[in-house]
């Protein structure tokens, strides 16, 4: 089998195209010793294989913005931002790698993907002018999934940490010792990983966890509660949980509103304009049809998940700035499941919409479906949640701080889509608490 270097990866960043890399190159040495034992019987599955302790799948690497300016001009945006876009990419391959590294000595050969993405929050931007470390280990294991939390530390800027350091492999495999971090926490990511048998592509057990201090307890504990809050979260949709009292009083009080400014006719009334800082839902509508390529493609030979996540969020992005006006900070990305694999070569469609916003904050819908344009149909690939902050501005006088925009949505449908991104709020912000408490070092 012929390992991949990083020329035929095309446009993927760089740090992206190392590490993928090393996953592949070392998931084909293990298929190949695998492959040497002939005749050996591979166990059942109800045997699974040797537990894993958490270090085992530890993972640093580095994102050198400081040290590296190449690599920072390929990550800053026109303000001279980080592009999270970008380090979503990185964040599902490292996601990857570490997963991998948990199941590596698996009875039998198994293969890893990304079945969901359960949170990620960005806790402060995420500097340019700093090296940041990026590491992660599984934390919790059930029967074929696995999670995984990442986190973003900066790095002292007098660690004494050279560019050579960082791209060596001395710290892939053990932690930076923390006096070389600045023990700040940027951002958060926890993804869920599914092991595959390698042969059959069906969900496998993945090497249950050995837990070996109180520490690696309460990790896998809060683990539990997650999987116990995405359940939850699930029920958001309106579509499967039926709106209380309280959001029924709410989908009335807006439905008294948007009245005020429509005809007899159900029609937008010119005589009664509603306020500058108030848009129809439905106005915040943006669709993007995107072509893929091999260069975006996974060991799997289907499109890179890290890639559609991008693509995911900077639509909901400009989505965004479109609809306040004026720069956006990342906040959250709020449970995206992969529900259909992308072929290389198809088209997706891309539709974007703001269906909430309260004070400064807003929640924004994205929807990627594949198209099959021989069939005329669409299935729906991934579904994206993001929460941005606005950043605040000034009035025409420049005096005076800008009203926030606020979303009114004008039909039942919307008034559904509306409650689903505030029932998302609440409860990410309730999950932010319990993931930025948890050490995970």
């Amino acid at each position: 089998m012929a390992e991949i270097n990083t020329s035929e990866l095309g446009n993927r960043s760089l740090f992206t195209s190392r590490l993928w890399v090393h996953k592949f190159n070392e998931r084909m040495a293990q298929v190949k010793a695998q492959g040497r034992v002939k005749n050996t019987t591979s166990p059942p599955f109800s045997d699974n294989s040797v537990s894993r302790v958490m270090q085992d799948s530890f993972v640093q690497v580095f994102l050198p913005f400081a040290s590296d300016e190449h690599l920072r001009d390929e990550y800053s945006s026109h303000f001279g931002r980080i592009r999270v876009g970008k380090v979503l990419e990185d964040l599902d391959a490292l996601a990857g790698y570490i997963s991998f590294m948990h199941c590596a000595e698996a009875l039998k050969p198994l293969a890893v993907v990304t079945a969901s993405v359960d949170r990620m929050d960005l806790i402060s931007e995420i500097p340019a002018n700093l090296d940041v470390s990026l590491s992660g280990h599984v934390t919790y294991v059930g029967k074929s999934s696995m999670e995984v939390i990442i986190k973003l530390m900066p790095i002292h800027t007098d660690a004494g940490l050279t560019l050579h350091d960082m791209e060596s492999i001395a710290y892939l495999r053990t932690p930076l010792p923390a006096n070389k971090l600045t023990g700040d926490v940027f951002l958060i990511a926890k993804f869920i990983m599914v092991s595959l048998d390698a042969t059959t592509g069906r969900p496998a057990p993945a090497p249950p966890l050995t837990l070996t201090n109180s520490q690696e307890t309460a990790l896998f504990e809060a683990g539990a509660r997650h999987k116990a809050r995405k359940q939850l979260a699930a029920q958001a949709s309106p579509s499967l949980r039926v709106p209380d009292l309280s959001e029924m009083q709410l989908v009335h009080s807006i439905f008294l509103e948007y009245m005020k400014y429509l005809d007899a006719n159900g029609n937008p009334d010119p005589a009664k304009a509603k306020p500058k800082n108030v848009v129809w839902m439905k106005d915040t509508t943006f669709q993007n049809l995107v072509l893929t390529f091999p260069q975006d493609r996974n060991v799997h030979n289907k499109i890179f998940g890290g890639h559609l996540m991008r693509l995911g969020f900077e639509l909901g992005y400009a989505t965004g700035v479109m609809f306040c006006k004026r720069p956006l900070q990342f906040l959250a990305l709020d449970d995206i499941t992969f529900k259909k694999p992308v072929d290389v070569g198809s088209v997706l469609d891309l539709t974007s919409q703001v269906v909430y916003s309260f004070e400064d904050k807003i929640v924004v819908k994205v929807a990627a479906h594949i198209v099959q344009a021989d069939e005329g149909s669409h299935y729906l690939s991934n579904e994206f949640w993001f929460t941005f902050k606005t950043v605040a501005g000034k009035n025409d006088d420049g005096q005076h701080p800008q009203e926030w925009m606020r979303i009114l949505p004008r039909s039942y449908d919307e008034c559904m889509l509306y409650l689903a991104g505030k029932r998302r709020l609440e409860i990410g912000l309730g999950e932010q608490g319990d993931s930025i408490d948890k050490p995970h070092d």
